[in-house]
């Protein structure tokens, strides 16, 4: 169980680093509120959100079976 656990722990690390890089820049654009930011979210920033809450829970789970 613990090695499952931890080859998908790998595999959703890997991905994480993967979509943070491919996030466009935005420290060129115009400063904008939290509240448009929230509303403006593209897919690849909520895939992202998904990703490290996932990571999270998978690393709670790890911690509570070790």
């Amino acid at each position: 169980m613990r090695n499952l656990l931890v080859i998908v722990m790998v595999l959703v690390s890997i991905t994480l680093v993967t979509v943070v890089l491919m996030q466009p820049d935005k420290s060129q654009t115009v400063a904008k509120t939290e509240a448009i930011l929230d509303q403006e979210k593209d897919g690849i920033e909520k895939f992202t959100e998904y990703t490290a809450i996932l990571f999270l829970v998978l690393a709670v789970i790890y911690s509570i079976f070790r």
